[in-house]
């Protein structure tokens, strides 16, 4: 019995100590995981880390130049002179190219010979901008190219900054609409009603600038002047008559021009010399006379 005892209390030990043994390695995996998962709730729960110098520079600002991603604005103008024997068959294809593009004629101005024949005109056509390129070529194969300009105005701050100051005003005159709506005094009535009339009229005006210059970088401006070969007149240049030889020819021109002027008064003015000469020469002849008889002595 003894011995029997002395087992069963060995063995009874041992599995105490197993027990505990099991107990303390689940506790500690138990709390590793509890560690691990309160780990990672903590984390998601978690603030970021505020962004170094370096990330917010690359981070762009609410309010960011949109000029950077906008199409860029441009006003293209053009001017052509053409010379051609039947100015009738080219203002017949200008007609057609600008049916083709899709274009229009702004003004015009034409004059005719005496059997009604187009003798000179001046067109100012407007095309899509998308198809400047495509009319001007056009335009300078159907006659003789005599002069040709081009132009290109980037307008593109003048429109970003005409459509933000309407958008600021409309917001602001929506703003005094709406307080005119919850005011109760007559007083402040007519102050918003100022306020507001002073606001629709700059409103306006804007709206007036962002319809001219949508108008201008929508539509290119070409100016076509369309004459004959024995009626065309070349530009004046600045530089063509320069020189001593020029400034020779120039000043001789204008001393003929003097000499031309001036015997141009004198035979104006010769008929009254003559007539002033008839009629006063005997006239003071005799009042010469006259005066020596009176002062002359009485004979004795």
């Amino acid at each position: 019995m003894g011995n029997r005892s002395a087992r069963r209390l060995v063995a009874a030990g041992a599995l105490l100590a197993l027990g505990a043994l099991a107990g303390c390695s689940g506790g500690s995996g138990n709390s590793d995981a509890m560690s691990g998962s309160g780990g990672s709730v903590s984390a998601d729960r978690a603030e970021p880390a505020p962004a170094t110098d370096g990330e917010a520079d690359l981070k762009p600002a609410p309010g960011a130049n949109r000029a950077a991603v906008r199409t860029p604005s441009v006003i293209r103008t053009a001017e052509l002179s053409i010379t051609a024997r039947d100015l009738g068959a080219v203002r017949a294809d200008v007609d057609g190219l600008l049916a083709a593009v899709g274009g229009s004629i702004g003004t015009e101005q034409t004059t005719h010979d005496r059997k009604g024949r187009v003798q000179s005109s001046t067109l100012v056509l407007r095309v899509p901008v998308d198809r400047f390129a495509a009319t001007k070529k056009a335009l300078m194969g159907m006659g003789r190219l005599e002069t040709s300009d081009e132009s290109a105005k980037d307008v593109t701050s003048q429109v970003i900054d005409v459509d933000e100051r309407v958008q600021t005003l409309q917001n602001s005159l929506d703003d005094l609409q709406r307080y005119q709506r919850g005011a109760r005094d007559v007083k402040d009535l007519l102050d918003f009603e100022e306020k507001i009339t002073e606001r629709q009229a700059e409103l306006q005006s804007l709206k007036a600038q962002q319809a001219y210059l949508d108008d201008q970088t929508s539509l290119a401006t070409i100016t076509v002047h369309l004459s004959t070969p024995a009626t065309y007149v070349p530009p004046p240049d600045a530089l063509r008559d320069a020189g001593f030889l020029s400034g020779l020819k120039a000043g001789w021109n204008a001393l003929g021009d003097a000499v031309v002027v001036t015997l141009t008064v004198l035979g104006a003015l010769l008929p009254f010399l003559l007539a002033g000469a008839l009629v006063g020469v005997p006239a003071w002849i005799a009042l010469r006379a006259l005066l020596r008889r009176r002062t002359a002595p009485d004979s004795p």
